[in-house]
Order: structure tokens, then sequence, then C-alpha cells
């Protein structure tokens, strides 16, 4: 029988603190009916989660090994990239024009004169 004071099982759940919606169950019959049911589902979701969690480990982990070796493909690309162009050898023999070279003005340091 539901109570006279009842607005229904979801408001009354979200409202109430837990003694009192403990002590609304004892009085109204379709609360506790559908607190009942409530707990069942409970349970089903908590029989359910280890199996989840699992599923979503592995998926987890295949999505992290696809990352790492997509890194990986880029920067081997990269780098044979940087290698054969050349660009490497003047990286790091410092083979780039100077300012001087390439017909700027510069003052008695190298530096680039500006008027």
């Amino acid at each position: 029988m539901k109570n006279k004071n009842c607005n229904g099982y979801e408001s009354m759940y979200t409202f109430l603190n837990e003694e009192d919606f403990q002590e609304h169950l004892k009085t109204c019959d379709a609360c506790r009916a559908e607190h009942e049911r409530m707990q069942r589902v409970s349970a089903l979701i908590q029989e359910a989660k280890p199996y989840i969690l699992r599923t979503q480990r592995k998926r987890s982990i295949a999505l992290k090994a696809a990352c790492a070796s997509f890194v990986v493909f880029c920067s081997m690309a990269c780098f044979q990239l940087f290698m054969t162009t050349g660009l490497y050898d003047e990286v790091v023999y410092n083979n780039s024009p100077t300012i001087e070279e390439m017909g700027l003005p510069v003052d008695e340091y190298g530096f680039l004169m500006i008027n």
C-alpha cells in the first residue's frame, strides 16, 4: 500500500537521508518493492563488474600498444627522412650559411646590422 506522504521511490530515495528512507520503506509497500528490485539490479551489476573491468583493461592495453607502435613508427620515419635529406650534416657540422654570406649587412661582431 502506498503511503499518502509518498512522492514515489525515486524522489524519496533522492531527497531523504538514509534513516528517514529506511523508516519510509517500513511503511510504504510500493517503495519497498521498488527498493528490492533495485537491490537485485545492484547485485547483478556487482557480479558483472569484474568481467567488464577485465574487458576494459584488455582494450586499454591494446590501445596503448597501438599508440606506442605508431609513435615508434613515426619517429623512425622522421629519423630516416632527417638522415637522408642532408639536413643532419648541416645541423651537426654547422654548414648553414652565415648572415654575411647571405649578403646582409653585418657589424664588426658578425651580427645583423639594422639602421
